[in-house]
């Protein structure tokens, strides 16, 4: 179908649809965007009317059986991820799915099933895969620049906030985790894929400040044991008492380092340590464009029916990782990864 427009439906009408996925498809000559999907009609008249799309609706089940689209962009809260990617991959529609892929690994797992039987994309939006300085990094350690890796430290720390709007976000049965799962599973991600570890062997986790019967916890440190001694070590929070947030991704060679927020890396060159960052544009805004190269390369996928960056099958493993996180908070010991 790469002389025809991939016609898309986008499933839930909130912030990263608004602020991200929609105008990366609005700017994209080859997509059409036929409906919309939003319980809120208020909400659903605003993007409907400010993006171009044909049709509104209330109802997922009903747009999918009558509207004539080739991929479902699902931008919903957690909890429909999963039933939702389903049926549109066993309707015969392509999937993107916002991050995280599912609540857990048992509902990840069903969805790639569904992608695999079906022969439909399943695409994850790991945006931060498709930023330019990200990619600059995994290059250095790819070509064996930074030598062996054999630490990466991530982190993301928010200020506190207020989560009233976003009732559902706190929920565990809605959301399938607090902060571990919406700041640590992107950060796991990018520093694997950077990394290019390959088998986990053990989990440490601690989960902190849980609210109430049913809440989420909104801070965890956790470690993870690899192969051949290698080791990840990660810290999130929802709750940080400091003035700014903090966010960070190192990655430790035997032969240098690479850090991101922003790109520096350093080598041994005959003994000596230097620099050797790529020059980039200072003022470039890397994390709004890994939106729009995040789409394109969506829409590829679906013109080409090929295996994207960051498929439903790659985010499996990463989930069962979390999964086993969480395993280790609740018994309070490290835990061995059995996927």
């Amino acid at each position: 179908m790469t002389n025809e427009k991939v016609k898309i439906a986008l499933v839930g009408a909130g912030y990263v649809a608004e602020m991200a996925h929609l105008p990366a498809y609005v700017s994209h000559p080859a997509v059409e965007l036929v409906a919309v999907v939003e319980e809120d009609p208020a909400r659903r008249n605003k993007i409907r009317e400010a993006f171009g799309f044909k049709r509104g609706y209330e109802d997922f089940t009903r747009m999918l059986g009558r509207e004539d689209i080739d991929a479902v962009d699902i931008c919903t809260p957690n909890y429909l991820h999963a039933p939702m990617a389903i049926a549109a991959l066993r309707s015969g529609r392509h999937v993107l799915c916002e991050k995280p892929l599912a609540r857990n690994a048992t509902e990840g797992k069903k969805m790639v099933d569904m992608a695999r039987e079906s022969g439909k994309v399943l695409m994850v939006a790991m945006n931060n895969r498709f930023r330019r300085d990200v990619n600059l990094l995994k290059t250095f350690v790819k070509r064996g620049e930074l030598g062996k890796v054999q630490l990466v430290k991530i982190g993301w720390q928010r200020i506190a906030r207020d989560w009233k709007r976003r009732q559902w976000f706190t929920d565990q049965r809605m959301a399938g985790g607090g902060a571990l799962l919406d700041l640590g599973l992107p950060l796991m991600d990018l520093a694997i894929w950077i990394a290019g570890f390959r088998k986990p062997l053990s989990v440490s986790c601690s989960v902190f400040g849980r609210k109430g019967r049913g809440g989420v916890e909104d801070a965890a440190c956790a470690m993870v044991r690899f192969t051949a001694g290698a080791c990840l070590m990660l810290e999130v929070n929802w709750n940080l008492r400091e003035p700014r947030d903090q966010s960070y991704l190192q990655v430790y060679g035997s032969k240098g380092a690479g850090l991101l927020n922003p790109l520096e890396i350093h080598k041994s060159i005959q003994g000596v340590l230097a620099n050797v960052t790529p020059a980039l544009q200072s003022s470039h805004h890397y994390y709004q464009e890994s939106y729009r190269r995040e789409i394109d390369h969506f829409v590829e996928c679906v013109q080409k029916n090929k295996t994207p960056r960051s498929s439903g099958r790659d985010a499996l493993p990463v989930i069962q990782l979390l999964d086993t996180m969480y395993e280790s908070a609740s018994k309070g010991r490290e835990i061995e990864f059995a996927p």
